[in-house]
């Protein structure tokens, strides 16, 4: 199989670069960090995944910048924390008004960032690519924890 593993990071790195330059105006304006722009739009858009634990699993985000921004995020009101009803040690993270309200204007600008991206393509070939990544991702995951087991057992 011909891999072109330099031109799959590439990718990678110029996407970040193209999301992440997407955002550095409104951040600035909002006095967000990039960090912080990741967890408000990770909350908005899967509210069910309300944990610090959720963020840093599905956004693959240290676990001390994401307790930094959203220790951040909650002095300035964005967000609040609530402790789990079944289990005390869990703090569930949900959206303030304001939080709401920011993560909303971040959505729109995540939207329009997509749309940027997947210009040209049609409706079959955007389903058929969601459908690669989605693979991609399962491929990924699964590759993580088997090393992650094989380094526990070391």
């Amino acid at each position: 199989m011909d891999m072109e593993t330099g031109t799959y990071i590439a990718h990678a790195n110029y996407f970040k670069k193209f999301y992440d330059l997407c955002f550095k105006e409104q951040a600035a304006e909002y006095g967000l960090l990039m960090i912080d722009v990741h967890v408000l739009l990770f909350l908005k858009n899967n509210p069910g995944m309300n944990t610090a634990r959720d963020i840093t699993a599905n956004r693959g985000l240290s676990k001390s910048n994401v307790s930094n921004a959203l220790e951040r995020l909650r002095s300035r009101r964005m967000l609040r924390l609530e402790e789990d009803t079944e289990n005390r040690r869990i703090q569930r993270i949900f959206l303030s008004t304001s939080g709401e309200r920011t993560a909303g204007a971040l959505k729109e600008t995540q939207n329009r960032c997509f749309e940027e991206l997947l210009q040209g393509f049609s409706g079959e070939e955007k389903k058929t690519l969601n459908l690669y990544f989605r693979r991609i991702n399962e491929n990924v995951t699964a590759a993580v924890r088997k090393r992650e087991q094989e380094r526990r057992k070391q």
